[in-house]
């Protein structure tokens, strides 16, 4: 899979970057960090630029998380039930998906961009939520920032060493997870401070 991917990129460049976010999202089992990391490692040698391998996978990963918006939006569950085994949904994992729209709202659009399958299908509910597209739009890509910038700088800062690449993206989900923590802590907070605010 890892060679695949690889090829694809250096093949097609920046649109087979693109590509490879796309299939991401429709084939969960190819790992978005491979593919950002594969451009970081294009930007080392040259062949792309770091700023472009951080725009291309932010706009794929974007352009992705659109069309499952539509896909919610316009489908809702009947979609998932009759062409989801095309996508590769499973309810069991949109389920999961619906607890955090529903407990986090559109907050749940930003930090599920930074974990793995959740991040993939977590704009289907704010579709079936049918929450706005332009606030959906933003948090989408704030939370699409920080998982695409952290694996692009891997595989930039690892170079030709891409053997090892698996072993530093693990590592890296650490720190963006606790990133989020803290995220999650201060947002419960503001969240608790406002309510005690109105009831005083």
């Amino acid at each position: 899979m890892s060679t695949y991917v690889i090829s694809l990129i250096a093949s097609y460049g920046y649109f087979g970057m693109f590509l490879g976010m796309v299939l991401e999202a429709v084939i969960i089992i190819i790992p978005s960090e491979l593919i950002l990391a594969t451009g970081g490692i294009l930007a080392s040698r040259g062949i792309f630029s770091f700023q472009g391998a951080f725009l291309t996978g932010l706009l794929g990963s974007i352009f992705c998380a659109i069309v499952i918006y539509c896909m919610g939006y316009y489908g809702g569950r009947p979609f998932v039930k009759k062409y989801g085994k095309y996508f590769f949904m499973k309810e069991e994992d949109l389920d999961k998906c619906d607890v955090w729209a529903n407990r986090y709202g559109l907050f749940a659009s930003c930090i599920g961009r930074n974990f793995p399958i959740i991040r993939t299908l977590i704009s289907f509910p704010m579709g079936v939520l049918k929450v706005s597209f332009w606030k959906f739009l933003l948090f989408t890509t704030l939370g699409s920032i920080p998982w695409t910038f952290a694996f692009v700088y891997v595989g930039y800062a690892l170079g030709d060493n891409w053997v090892v690449l698996k072993e530093y993206t693990s590592k890296m989900k650490v720190p963006i997870y606790l990133l989020l923590a803290g995220l999650l802590i201060y947002y419960f907070y503001r969240k608790l401070k406002k309510k005690r605010t109105m009831c005083s």
